[in-house]
C-alpha cells in the first residue's frame, strides 16, 4: 500500500498560526501609532527650525530685517499665536513687520493639520535682525499632536537668535487636537 505525503495544514497548525499573529499585531499596533505621532511631530518642528534659521541666515547675508510669523502670502502676518494655520519669512525692508508688494517673500508654510502649533502669546513673530539676533522676550514655540502632551515638543527662541528643540511636559492638554 502507499502513503501520500500531504502538504497542508492541520487545524490545529492554523489556530496557533493566528494566534500569534494576533498577539504580535496587539503589540505592534499601538508602537507604530505612537511611532507615527513622533514622526508627525518631528516634521512639523523641521519645518518650522529650517524656516527660522533661513530666516536667520537671510538677515544676516541680505543685511536686512527679515520676520517669521504666522499667516500667509495673501493677507500677511496674522495678530494670532496659532502658527499651525501656515506661515511666511520675508525680508521686511521699512521694518514695519508688515508685508508689502515690494518685500520679498523667502518662504511659505503651508497648514499643518492634526497639531496644535502655538507660539507664546507675547511673542507671536520673530523679526532676525542683521546681526542675528531677535530682541525682546525669548520666545517659543509649542507643537503638540494627537499623542497628547507627552510626546509635545517645543522650538525656544532667545533674543540672540539661536533657536534649540525642547521637551513641553507642562503643556496644557487642551492646547492638543
Amino acid at each position: 500500500m502507499k502513503t501520500r505525503n500531504s502538504s497542508a495544514f492541520t487545524l490545529l497548525e492554523l489556530m496557533i498560526t493566528i494566534s500569534i499573529v494576533a498577539i504580535l499585531a496587539t503589540l505592534g499596533v499601538p508602537a507604530f501609532v505612537e511611532f507615527t505621532q513622533k514622526q508627525a511631530i518631528s516634521a512639523a518642528i523641521n519645518s518650522l527650525h529650517s524656516d527660522l534659521l533661513l530666516a536667520r541666515s537671510r538677515a544676516i547675508y541680505e543685511d536686512v530685517p527679515v520676520v517669521a510669523c504666522p499667516g500667509n502670502a495673501q493677507s500677511g502676518c496674522t495678530d494670532s499665536a496659532e502658527w499651525s494655520r501656515g506661515w511666511i519669512v520675508f525680508a521686511d525692508f521699512n521694518a514695519d513687520r508688515t508685508l508689502q508688494d515690494d518685500e520679498t517673500l523667502v518662504r511659505r508654510a503651508m497648514p499643518v493639520e492634526h497639531m496644535a502649533i502655538n507660539s507664546s502669546t507675547g511673542r507671536t513673530s520673530f523679526r532676525f535682525y542683521p546681526n542675528g539676533s531677535t530682541p525682546g522676550s525669548n520666545g517659543s514655540i509649542s507643537f503638540c499632536g494627537p499623542g497628547g502632551p507627552k510626546l509635545a515638543r517645543k522650538l525656544v527662541i532667545s533674543n540672540l537668535g539661536r533657536i534649540r528643540r525642547d521637551v513641553a511636559p507642562g503643556l496644557d492638554s487642551s492646547n492638543c487636537p
